[in-house]
């Protein structure tokens, strides 16, 4: 090749280089603007209110009460939350006054320490705690702790194995509703699994998984916005002898069928709980709306009236029976 061709590729990939260099520039430039350009600034729509107390307690039978109080925060506050051990908390049941609540120090992940009773609770029987506190006034709720389901029977009807794999799910669920009384309930169902793991040690230990839920819905109990827990009133069969039946996947596709060949044991359980109004009402506002909300301060579905008076929060109470069948 002679000088001048060289001379005349050379300046060729020069002027190549220069272009495509300025393209480049001018795509991430682009980019940047585009990106500048995308960013929209969301305003929080609320209107300031009272810093109030915040009682958190879910409670069962045959247990100590343990009550978590904390302070509410502005919508657009994101500093931690401040717990408080500075109330003076009483206790009722049945509207007798039972005792002024201990303070007990713990670090726990809701704070470090929580108020409570000093004897345990009762089912059947109502349970209420006045909050009274130097600066933010006084917080009231309470609770219905409900028995314990009656005559509870679960009776799984059909499942998929290895050689039905294909084989949908189903179980009957029957129980008796309580005469005269407004009852509650959520149901749930899901898997337990135990496998055999070796510790640092060489040592044979037992471990058990909680593996994933199965929805339980039904014409009845149409809750299909959460796949995880139904519940339903007695409002349609008070004081009748009710069954359910539940149908739900439980092909064993290549996913169930290396579970199945891991675990050692698997169970199948359902839990049916009879829950207080709190409980009820606390769950029921946590399902999706029909329509999106977001930022909405105090609109969103983040506290109820019927719940915590003078306050945020909730104070809720269940009695849970467990039915378990074993599959392997």
């Amino acid at each position: 090749m002679s000088n001048k061709k060289q001379k005349i590729s050379i300046r060729i990939i020069e002027f190549t280089h220069r272009c495509f260099g300025k393209k480049i520039i001018a795509f991430y430039l682009l980019l940047f603007f585009l990106f500048i350009s995308c960013q929209k600034e969301l305003k929080l729509k609320y209107d300031p209110s009272a810093i109030k107390q915040v009682i958190v307690s879910n409670f069962v039978a045959n247990s100590f009460l343990k009550v978590n109080i904390s302070k509410s925060k502005q919508p657009d506050d994101f500093s931690s939350v401040e717990f408080l051990n500075n109330c003076s908390v009483e206790l009722f049941e049945n509207g007798i006054f039972r005792e002024t609540m201990q303070y007990v120090l713990r670090d726990t992940l809701s704070g470090l320490g929580f108020y409570t009773s000093s004897f345990k609770l009762s089912q059947n029987r109502l349970y209420k705690i006045i909050s009274t506190h130097p600066s933010l006034g006084i917080a009231s709720t309470e609770e219905y702790l409900p028995p314990y389901p009656n005559n509870l029977l679960v009776t799984l009807l059909q499942h998929a194995d290895t050689l039905n794999p294909t084989t949908k799910g189903k179980y009957k669920l029957s129980f008796q509703d309580s005469l005269g009384t407004k009852n509650y309930y959520t149901i749930t169902a899901f898997y337990k699994a135990i496998k055999l793991s070796i510790d640092s040690l060489g040592d044979s230990t037992y471990k058990t998984d909680f593996l994933f839920n199965v929805p339980s819905h039904s014409a009845e109990i149409p809750n299909s916005n959460n796949d995880s827990r139904s519940f339903t009133t007695d409002d349609n069969f008070d004081g009748q002898f009710k069954t359910f039946i539940f149908d739900f996947t439980s092909e064993y596709d290549n996913y169930f069928l290396e579970l199945y060949n891991f675990y050692t044991e698997i169970y199948f359980i359902v839990e049916f709980s009879s829950v207080g109004p709190n409980y009820y009402n606390w769950y029921l506002q946590q399902l999706p709306k029909g329509e999106t909300v977001f930022n909405n301060g105090q609109n969103e579905r983040i506290n109820i009236s019927s719940n915590i008076i003078n306050g945020y929060g909730h104070f809720s109470a269940f009695s849970s029976s467990y039915q378990t069948i074993q599959l392997k």
